[in-house]
């Protein structure tokens, strides 16, 4: 009897030979996969690291990505976690500069707020789609993968979406690897950002320095015109640009406006109201109001600049060289400190600060000054210096012994330096030191 032929099973195991072919197609395909991954993250690198502009950085992340992905468009938004906010850096045939999302708002807000992929091949079907999307894009948008770009920390600092992918849709395969060249694309944005800031900061240095150089120029230099008067000043910002001001104006009439203010707080916000209030002093030296009603017409004018924000102690005093009397209005500023006949006494000041409520009125203080005799002015920063630390605040009464050992304007300066450093132990002050002083001469 003929034997039928052996048919083989379909349920067979492949031979050994085989498997070894199809491990090593398998292995293969993983090597060449990596290869790509990791010739794509070399290429990254590279033309991320030869710009250190944000946005050019963040042009080529979209382009790669878009490249790798096999995506149509792409955009690119950075997290501000002050403002918790994402906002765009790059859109790709888009003006998206307008589109502020908050974290947890939609898509890209969403992944910025738990940092998980989101992959969306039937955009219109997913609830959470935005038609506000299609319409800033100003095309169509069918597939959608959006991922984080963390750092080598961890941290997220971007965005990543991708729109319409060209073979079908988004794969968890090219979530992973954009995932992967997040690391990358991180370290050029931070890295950018970070140079960004440095080159802010210097030409905020650069602009600060110029303010002081012309605050200083503004200030007076040069007081020998203030006749019967010897004028010293001691000035000392503890920023590069003060919130002091100190000033010695001519009149019409013959006379002079001594001026020293404090404007609330420090820095450039302080000194530009400094600023304003030497305009105004200025603009009214030939007018005919009083040291009163001048002062009370600064403070609605500083209110309604500053609405309330800034205010400013003042003295603001009048010099009549005729008959040697130096009359005076005080707006919540340290005493005036007179020392007449070897006695030196503290006047304090009765009225509030100029710029804290409307429609104030101010007292006129007058002495009559003989040949020695001396008016000091200072601002809180001298008699408080040293408040914040061991060494406890300066004081009055320290200052006060100073005028009273003082021969001079210039001898006064010259001590209260020199204690003010001994008491600092060349700690810088914690807000600006400013004196002015005016000895009667004889002349």
């Amino acid at each position: 009897m003929r034997k039928s032929p052996r048919l083989s099973s379909a349920a067979e195991p492949p031979s050994p030979r085989r498997l070894r072919e199809a491990n090593g197609d398998m292995r293969l395909k993983v090597l060449s996969r990596r290869y790509r991954r990791l010739k794509a993250v070399a290429e990254a690198s590279s033309l991320l690291n030869a710009t250190l502009d944000p946005r050019a950085i963040g042009e080529r992340i979209v382009d790669l990505s878009v490249k790798l992905a096999h995506a149509d468009r792409g955009s690119l938004f950075l997290l501000d976690r002050q403002a918790s906010m994402v906002r765009p850096l790059v859109a790709q045939g888009a003006d998206l500069s307008l589109l502020h999302v908050p974290v947890g708002t939609g898509i890209v807000g969403l992944v910025a707020a738990t940092g998980k992929t989101i992959i969306q091949n039937r955009a219109a079907e997913d609830p959470r789609h935005s038609k506000g999307l299609e319409e800033s894009l100003g095309y169509r948008v069918r597939s959608v993968l959006t991922v984080p770009v963390r750092d080598r920390a961890g941290e997220l600092v971007a965005v990543l979406q991708l729109y319409n992918h060209r073979r079908g849709g988004f794969t968890k395969e090219d979530a992973e690897f954009l995932k992967e060249m997040g690391a990358p694309f991180a370290v050029a944005l931070s890295t950018a950002r970070l140079h960004q800031e440095l080159l802010g900061r210097e030409k905020l240095d650069r602009d600060v320095k110029l303010a002081a150089e012309i605050q200083r120029a503004m200030l007076p230099q040069d007081f020998s015109g203030v006749p019967g008067l010897e004028i010293r000043a001691l000035f000392r910002p503890s920023l590069n640009i003060a919130g002091d001001y100190f000033d010695a104006i001519p009149t019409a009439w013959g006379t002079h406006w001594l001026a020293l203010a404090d404007v609330s707080g420090k820095g450039v916000s302080a000194s530009l109201i400094a600023g304003q209030i030497q305009a105004f002093l200025w603009s009214r030296r030939r007018g005919t109001a009083s040291l009163r009603e001048v002062t009370s017409e600064l403070s609605d004018l500083m209110l309604s600049l500053a609405r309330g924000r800034k205010y400013a102690t003042l003295i603001l005093a009048e010099w009549s060289p005729d008959d040697r009397t130096l009359s005076w209005v005080g707006a919540g500023h340290p005493p005036l400190l007179l020392k007449r006949r070897g006695k030196v006494e503290a006047l304090r000041s009765t009225g509030v600060p100029v710029g804290l409520l409307p429609g104030r009125t101010y007292d006129l203080t007058f002495a009559v000054l003989e040949p020695g005799d001396m008016a000091v002015m200072v601002t809180d920063g001298i008699l408080e210096a040293g408040a914040e630390g061991p060494p406890g605040e300066f004081g009055m009464d320290r200052l006060l012994a100073l005028l009273r050992s003082a021969r001079s304007g210039e001898d006064l300066l010259v001590r209260v330096h020199n204690a003010l450093e001994d008491h600092l132990g060349g700690s810088p002050p914690g807000d600006d030191l400013t004196l002015f002083c005016v000895r009667c001469t004889k002349d």
